[in-house]
């Protein structure tokens, strides 16, 4: 199978179609292609069987880069002009306008299936205003206008946002993906393999999400957020304090006849037997200041906004988990998968204990292995590098879900053919 990958990030793609075709028995004949040095050693790194090229699409021929039949092209174009996360920065059409290097490709080669990745937000470009940025009137106007193009070299096109984590990826990202291939009426969209809680269908049982806890490195120490030389700030501070009441104090029922169990308030009340033995427990925050403190420790409400002085406060054990440093992210359990892994540091770890609560941010590792690199991936550059390609690639487990099913069409096309 020769395959040609218009990579983005760390080339999760190209991990997920090399494991697809192992499992396929296939052998992949593999061309990737990105214009930052960094990104393409670190491809070369852990695929030094693919050819690499380092070059701009704008500045290649795509009969010179491949000679006779493409079996799939995959590309995952320029999407910071669309995401939602880019705020108010202005838009430049020629960032925006790498999305067409598919269709010149396409039309050169004509290979026989093609998947594209993109921000959801993707759907929405349109042309630009003079101050540029987006005409309102003209939403998605580009965008349906692309698709066309596609159809136009008589390729079937079909569109769906997918999350990760619907694919074994212990990740909540959800991106756009176009499949365009020749032959077939059906789109080869893979079958979902995971669900919030697991369940059952007609095509067969679904496994629970995996974790945001499976990827977390418990090795690694955090900091104590009340003996930092630097504060955190008071946002981060709200933000730990909603975890503490959301996961680690949480308000709840106890029935005291039968031996009951304990009930989130959040949730209907149990049997009121005629003795009416039900509590409500309400935790909260006894802070202490020290022995040679003149302060009195005192009662401190999970309603209240944490303390920022320097201390040594007192909790009841809680569960660890995850703050977001993005937009109105708050807390998040580690008992679902990581929310979308972005192209900076954004997630911190929050770990109460008796006496403290410790605090840090996830490593690259870490966030490598919520997008489905394996073990041992290797990346080229410092933090901010690596996090930057990490967060730009597409997740290792839904890529392989991807292109199995898009190398089966391909495969059944030949055999068609013969």
């Amino acid at each position: 199978m020769r395959a040609v990958d218009l990579f983005a990030g760390a080339g999760g793609t190209s991990t997920g179609l090399a494991q697809a075709a192992e499992a396929l028995g296939l052998r992949i004949e593999l061309t990737a292609i990105n214009h930052w040095e960094i990104a393409v050693e670190s491809h070369a790194r852990n695929h030094p069987w693919a050819q690499h090229l380092c070059a701009s699409l704008d500045a290649l021929n795509p009969r010179d880069v491949v000679r006779g039949r493409l079996d799939l092209l995959v590309a995952s174009p320029e999407c910071t002009h669309h995401s939602t996360a880019r705020g108010g920065r202005p838009m430049l059409d020629q960032s925006r306008a790498s999305a067409w290097c598919v269709v010149r490709w396409a039309e050169a080669l004509m290979p026989r299936a093609i998947l594209v990745e993109n921000v959801p937000e993707f759907r929405t470009w349109g042309p630009l205003t003079t101050r540029g940025r987006p005409m309102k009137s003209r939403k998605g106007e580009t965008y349906r206008a692309w698709l066309t193009a596609l159809e136009s070299l008589g390729y079937r096109v079909d569109t769906r946002v997918l999350c990760a984590a619907d694919y074994g990826d212990p990740t909540t990202r959800k991106r756009l993906f176009v499949l365009a291939w020749r032959g077939g009426k059906a789109a080869p969209w893979p079958r979902v393999t995971h669900a919030p809680n697991g369940d059952a269908d007609l095509f067969g049982e679904r496994q629970p999400w995996r974790a945001a806890r499976e990827i977390i490195d418990w090795e690694l120490a955090g900091q104590s957020i009340w003996r930092r030389k630097k504060p955190l700030a008071q946002k981060t501070m709200a933000r730990i304090a909603e975890g503490l009441k959301r996961f680690g104090g949480i308000e709840f029922v106890l029935p005291q006849q039968s031996g009951g169990a304990p009930r989130d308030v959040r949730d209907p009340l149990p049997t009121c037997s005629t003795r009416g033995a039900i509590s409500l427990v309400q935790p909260f925050l006894v802070p202490y200041y020290g022995e040679r403190s003149s302060q009195v420790p005192r009662t401190h409400s999970i309603d209240e906004p944490l303390p920022t002085v320097p201390a040594s406060p007192k909790f009841g054990l809680a569960e660890p988990f995850l703050v977001r440093y993005q937009g109105t992210g708050g807390a998040e359990s580690i008992d679902r998968p990581l929310p979308t892994v972005t192209t900076r540091d954004r997630f911190g770890l929050v770990q109460p204990h008796e006496l403290d609560i410790d605090f840090r941010m996830l490593q690259p590792h870490e966030l490598a292995a919520a997008q489905g690199f394996p073990e041992g991936y290797q990346f080229v550059g410092n933090r901010t590098e690596t996090i930057k390609q990490i967060g730009n690639a597409v997740p290792v487990g839904t890529a392989q879900a991807l292109c199995g099913e898009l190398l089966r069409s391909v495969v059944g096309g030949r055999r068609r053919s013969a």
